[in-house]
This record gives C-alpha cells, structure tokens and sequence, in this order.
C-alpha cells in the first residue's frame, strides 16, 4: 500500500537553460554596447541593462532575471564605470545609478513572476473549465449507461493522463468491469477485493493510504442516496493528484459522471414503468374488447346451438336452416376477431417481411371489394381511378387486408343506401388510395387518436370490433414506408387516404403480339 508519505522528498526541478539565458542576455547587451561606450552615457547603458533584466522577468522567471540582474551590474562595473576593466567604481554617481538599477530590477522581477504565475493560474483554471464543458457536453448527449461509461473513462484518462476504470455492481452484487472496455485506457487488472472495500464504506477515507493498492487509487462514486460503483484510477504521479487542485478537479469529474449515470438510471426506470402502465392498460384494454365482443356472439350461438338440440325435430327446414346461418356468421364474427388479434401481434413483433411484386393498384381494390362481395352487394361503391395508372411495387395480400378493413368500416358506419366512394391517383406523394364514406364522420381531436390499438370511439356501440382495424391498417402501411391518416369530407362523412411510395421506376409491359395470318 502507498501513501501520500512516499513522496515526501519529491523536488521541482528547474531548467538549467533559463540560467544560462540570465548570464547570456546581459553578455550580449555588453557586446552590442561597447562599440558605442563613448557615446552613451551611464545611465544610457543602464537603461538597455535594465530591459534585458525585463526580457528575462518576463519570459524565464524570478531568479533568472536576478542573475541577469547581478551580471548586468558585474558587467556595467568592469566594462563601462571608470575605472574600466576594474570592479571598482570611481564615480559615486554611476554607484547609484548601479544601486537604482539593482533595485529597480529585483522589483519588475518580481511583479513579473507575479504576472505569469497569475496567467498561468488562469490558463490552467481555463484548461479544466473547458474539460468540464466538454464532458458535461458529451453526458449530456448520451443516453445509455454504457456510453456514459465510455466518455467518463476517456475523458479520465485524456486530462490526468492515468489508465482508469469504472467498476459497478451486477445483479448478485459482484464488482464489474464495464463492458467493451477502450484498449489503452480502461483497466482490467484492478484488485476487486480492495474496490469492494471501497464500495462498502461509501465514502473516501481521508488516510490516502487506505484508498492506494498496487499503484492504484480507488474512489467511491456516491450518488444522492447510496454509491453506485468504484473509479479505479492508476496515477502517473501520486504526488500530484493529491494536490489540492487535482482532487477538486477529479471531485468534479466523479459528480459529472455521477449525475449522468444516476440520470440515466432514472430515465431507464421511467421508460420501464411507462412500459409497464401501457402493457397493463394494453392487457385491460384487449381484455375489455374481447370480453364485449365475444359477448354477444357467444350468446347468439350457445341459444342457437340450445335451441336446436332441444327442438331440432320440432322445427321445419327454414327454422333450422336459419339457426345454423347465425351460429356461422357468429363464429366467422370471432374467427374475424382473433385473426386481427394474431395479425396485430405479428406485426408488432417485426417478424413480417414484405413479398413486394409489381402490382396494378386497381387489381388490388378489385380484390378487396370481391372479398366483400357479400357484405356490400346491397352497397353502391363508386370506384375512381385516374388514367395512366402504373404498376407499384408492393405486398398484394397485406395491401389487399388494409383495404377490406377500410372498406368494412365504411360500410359499418354508412347509413344503409348511401355510398362508398374508392378513388385512385397517382400524387406528388405517391400512390394515393381514397375511400370516403357518408357516415357521422370522425369527432375533432380524434383523426389520429382512431388509428391506436383498441381504441373506439365509443365503447359500447351496436357495431363490433375491439378496436384493431385502423392500428392494423397504419402498421402494414408504414412497413410499407408509406402514410394513412383521417379527415371528415365537407358534405359529411368520413374519408381515410392513404399514400405509397413509388420507390422504383415500375417495368414496361410489352404489348402480346398479334398472330399473322397468311
């Protein structure tokens, strides 16, 4: 185990270099004076000795400019104050001057080394503000507690330069390392015994010593109610993180990544409890449905089937014949049902795959309206297709079931003798297919709101259906990458478009060629 007492004979090293420049600087200032010594005056050579003594404050630092200081008065003595080549100063005059310039040089020294400590101070504090703006950023962006953990481990290691991992407990309670880890920069080798410890205790202990294993540093993340985990940092130099500076810097980065994994929990537990309240409302919504619509023809076909065991031999040929055509339509009524039950299942499970072929859309609509055949023979339907009608590449039978569904609601909801109006065109949208019918048209707010699963707009009403027709409806048209949506006609009455999109240029079909005769 270390401790922050293992480095208790750590020394700043200086450069060397920045000294030699104090000697340089004022040497070279000699050099460039001595040409001109019988025409500048003392204070002249002191005033270009004193800017060097700047030069030096300003770029090296404190003591260089002092040495630079000394060597320019050593310098100023034996080559300038008479007599020359001497260290001794004849003139009082140039004695003082020297003194001044000593003095004055010490003073700028020191508010210049004031100067840089202050700018570098700041440039530090703005480094770590702009690596918080940068990983507050980036947590702030990411959703999922895997990738919070990726940016929290780079981020790590890109400012304080240490490998560095972030362990959290699994279901059994048992320490683990992140998944996918960053190769280079996430640990794997991290003494979990030690990282446990940690966890447990829920807290930093103030002994350093305590928290350092093997050459690493564990942190405990704390969260506002519990810890949630343990960073794991292996420091190049243990000395510096345990500089005041640096622990309120990675103190700053814990909380960053606390609050964002904290986030995300929170955020994942809400979408599971809304999952959890749709499921349930889901659950109780089917159940209402099927309870209501098998309510009735369960009754028609249990008093049929009653009535014919009990006076079958009693009742003439059109009596029965009667009883058996009701208990057939009942049970097609609950076939119908759990076949858009399963449909709907099937589509939500993603497990449909589109068996698109080049289609003439009015073979479709055609198909449709011949599987209603019986429901609508006593029905005008009045069909409208544009000329010039290309063939779309689509899936027949899935298209063919959205149109029998719209169909069938047109029909349930249009009073009897009014018509149904199907019109097909080709848009700037796509293939648009229109039905449009003279029922009481669609309530406002709610032109959306139909297409969701068992939702009827009223809920007890003569006509069947648990709610699935629309739902079904909208999915095989997006899976279709195509849009449905409802409107009330200005005349009365509902209309349902729907528009799919031509993805490909359809093929050309080719005329049959004429047999010649001879």
């Amino acid at each position: 185990m270390k401790s922050a007492t293992n480095y208790s004979g750590f020394r700043q090293k200086h450069n060397y270099g920045h000294w030699l420049w104090g000697i340089a600087i004022p040497l070279t200032l000699t050099a460039i004076d001595w040409p001109f010594r019988e025409i500048l005056t003392a204070s002249n050579i002191l005033m270009f000795y004193l800017l060097g003594v700047f030069f030096v404050a300003i770029r090296l630092g404190f003591w260089p400019s002092v040495l630079a200081s000394l060597t320019s008065a050593g310098a100023f003595a034996f080559f300038f104050a008479p007599p020359i080549f001497s260290f001794a100063i004849a003139d009082q005059e140039n004695l003082v001057g020297l003194a001044v310039m000593l003095v004055v040089g010490v003073v700028t020294s020191k508010l210049a080394e004031n100067v840089r400590s202050q700018a570098r101070v700041a440039e530090q504090r703005e480094q770590r503000v702009s690596a918080l703006y940068r990983l507050s950023k980036e947590l702030a962006e990411a959703r999922l507690e895997t990738e919070i953990i990726a940016i929290g481990i780079r981020h790590i290691h890109a400012e304080f330069g240490c490998r560095n991992t972030l362990l959290f407990p699994d279901g059994n309670g048992k320490l683990c390392y992140p998944v996918n880890p960053s190769p280079g920069i996430s640990l794997q080798e991290v003494d979990l015994s030690m990282a446990r410890r940690v966890f447990d205790l829920g807290k930093t202990p103030e002994d350093p010593g305590a928290l350092a294993s093997e050459d690493k540093l564990f942190i405990a993340l704390n969260g506002s109610t519990e810890t949630i985990g343990v960073l794991v940092l292996e420091p190049v130099d243990f000395q510096q993180m345990f500089l005041p500076e640096q622990q309120q810097l990675i103190d700053t980065f814990i909380n960053q990544i606390v609050h964002a994994l904290v986030r995300a929990r929170l955020a994942e537990q809400a979408k599971d409890a809304t999952l959890k309240i749709q499921a349930e409302a889901l659950r109780n919504s089917l159940l209402s449905s099927i309870s209501h619509d098998l309510r009735t023809p369960l009754a028609t076909i249990v008093g049929a089937a009653s009535t014919l065991e009990a006076d079958g031999e009693r009742l003439n040929e059109h009596r029965r014949r009667k009883l058996v055509v009701a208990i057939n339509e009942e049970a097609q009524r609950m076939s119908d049902l759990m076949t858009k039950i399963l449909e709907m299942a099937r589509l939500e499970s993603g497990q449909v795959v589109l068996n698109r072929q080049w289609y003439a859309p009015e073979e479709i609509v055609g198909s449709a309206l011949r599987r209603l055949d019986k429901k609508l023979k006593k029905r005008q339907v009045n069909l409208h297709i544009a000329d010039g009608l290309g063939l779309v590449l689509l899936d027949a039978a899935l298209l063919q079931q959205v149109l029998v569904n719209l169909l069938d609601n047109a029909d349930k909801y249009s009073p009897a003798g009014q018509p149904v109006d199907v019109s097909i065109a080709t848009t700037a949208r796509g293939l648009s297919i229109a039905i449009a019918d003279n029922g009481p048209g669609i309530p406002e707010g709610m032109q959306q709101k139909i297409f969701d699963k068992f939702f009827r707009i009223q809920a007890e009403s003569a006509q069947s259906g648990v709610g699935l027709g629309l739902a079904i409806c909208r999915a095989i048209v997006e899976a279709h990458g195509g849009e449905i949506q409802a409107s009330n006609r200005s005349e009365g009455g509902a209309v349902f478009q729907l528009y799919l999109p031509l993805l490909e240029c359809p093929p050309t079909i080719a005329p049959e060629e004429k047999e010649l005769t001879p």
